[in-house]
């Protein structure tokens, strides 16, 4: 007996082929040659005899496949910015259909392909250059690329071509690598490699302190009188020159007690202040103390010439200058440059001399000495400089010269000031210090206050005294490039 609705096994087959319908892209969230499309169809009319148990969508090219109950059916793997049409097959328990014909083309889109990353370069504190080659876009325009830093901080990144500019707020002295990722309409690449290291936020200095002038290439902080020198954020690389007060200038004195005129005493050349000149050093953000020392003042009658006072910047320091001689027991005095040797002279007992002093070494030079030979003619050295010797005492009625100074920074300090004569001093080396006059006073204005000199020594008399001269005073001058602070 038959089985009304019962179809035979002889009868059942493969289904019929399903109508296909519309593939659509699916781009967004789509990782690079990963891209996707949805697939519709209708099912077929005939089933074969047999519930169809699933549909496969196929990719043409390449045969990706997707496969479901219903549809619509995704099709995954496909390669960016590829075109693809699709077929649909149902499957039952016999078998899988015949194809259904090919749907419309679809362009399989993703993100972009990671950038290739370049070299990153310093443009100032706050911005970053950042080179690149970009990746493939995934089948849509790339609208925008984002760098990432390592460590990381808000970053704002501006162009769409190479190089891109990388603003932020980047922590002083420290170093950052950044990545980059590519953005289109369906959205960001995966990061590309960490590009080199740069530290954008190297801190420059900020000096105050002393009087502020300026060439072409450098700033200079000049100090003649006690202050601070401050440097704040960051360190300074600097020259700078330490000066000392010079020395003062012997005295001279004539006595008359054994004749008149027959007692000549002349007063030796002081010497100026030591020179110290440090290049290339690199000065910590802090404060320095700056000291200035005073020239020696003018010394009392009948005695040898005062040594000037030391100056400083922090722990570096010169010598003041020697003091010029007097006579018997009152020997020039040993400085930053020495002071010249005094003479003495008298009809009874001849003419003695006064050896002047020596300089610091790095600092100064000796000063010059007096001469022997009874001859009242002769005069005392002139004081040592910081460039050259003092002058020896000569034969003649004329005081001798202090040596020169030595030129720092375009500026010549450190000149001897010059020994007294019978008519005037001798006049200080180049920077160097004043003149003896022959009268019982000196002129101020020739009390060696250019540039450190030593002063000059006093000048003979035929009765009363004369003094030596005022060393000059100290000096420090700091020069940096304008391009540290700047």
């Amino acid at each position: 007996m038959r089985i009304l609705g019962v179809v035979s096994s002889s009868s059942r087959e493969v289904p019929n082929a399903p109508t296909i319908g519309t593939a659509t892209d699916v781009g967004t969230g789509r990782a690079f040659n990963n891209g996707a499309a949805t697939v519709t169809f209708t099912a077929p009319t005939f089933d074969g005899g047999l519930p169809i148990t699933s549909y496969t969508a196929t990719s043409s090219p390449g045969g990706f496949t997707g496969t479901g109950a219903s549809s619509p059916i995704t099709v995954a793997g496909l390669q960016s910015n590829t075109n693809y049409t699709f077929t649909v097959r149902a499957t039952n328990a016999v078998g899988q259909s015949a194809a259904s014909a090919a749907s419309n083309s679809i362009l399989a889109t993703t993100v972009p392909q990671a950038p290739t990353i370049g070299t990153a370069t310093v443009t100032n504190s706050t911005t970053v250059s950042l080179g690149f080659t970009a990746g493939a876009t995934g089948g849509k325009a790339i609208s925008s690329y984002t760098a990432t830093s390592s460590p990381s901080i808000s970053l704002t990144t501006t162009g769409t071509s190479t190089p891109l500019t990388v603003t932020g707020t980047y922590a002083a002295n420290q170093a950052y690598t950044f990545t980059l990722t590519a953005t289109n309409a369906n959205g960001t690449s995966t990061a590309s490699a960490a590009s080199n290291s740069v530290t954008p936020n190297i801190p420059k200095p900020t000096v105050t302190g002393g009087t502020l002038t300026s060439d072409a290439t450098y700033y200079y902080r000049t100090f003649t009188a006690n202050g601070t020198l401050t440097i704040s954020n960051a360190s300074l690389t600097c020259d700078y020159v330490v000066v000392s007060g010079g020395g003062g200038g012997g005295s001279s004195y004539a006595n008359s007690a054994r004749g008149a005129g027959s007692t000549y005493r002349y007063g030796g050349g002081g010497g100026a202040g030591g020179v110290r000149q440090l290049t290339s050093q690199s000065l910590s953000a802090t404060s320095y103390s700056i000291t200035i020392g005073a020239g020696a003042a003018p010394t009392a009658a009948q005695i040898n010439g005062s040594n000037g006072s030391a100056s400083s910047l922090s722990s570096t320091s010169s010598t003041g200058g020697g003091g010029g001689g007097y006579i018997a027991g009152y020997t020039a005095q040993t400085g930053g440059s020495g002071g010249g040797g005094g003479w003495y002279y008298n009809t009874i007992d001849g003419g003695i001399a006064y050896n002047g002093a020596a300089g610091t070494s790095g600092q100064g030079n000796s000063g010059g000495n007096s001469l022997t030979g009874g001859d009242s003619s002769a005069t005392a050295g002139g004081g040592g400089g910081a460039g050259a010797a003092g002058g020896n005492g000569s034969l003649v009625d004329i005081g001798a010269s202090g040596g020169n100074g030595v030129s720092v920074f375009g500026t010549t300090y450190g000149g001897g000031g010059g020994s007294g004569s019978s008519v005037t001093g001798g006049p200080g080396g180049t920077g160097g210090g004043g003149k003896g006059e022959q009268n019982a006073t000196f002129d101020p204005a020739q009390a060696g206050s250019v540039n450190t000199g030593g002063g000059g020594g006093g000048a003979r008399f035929t009765s009363g005294n004369t003094y030596g001269a005022a060393g000059g005073s100290g000096i420090v001058v700091v020069r940096y490039t304008k391009s540290q602070v700047d």
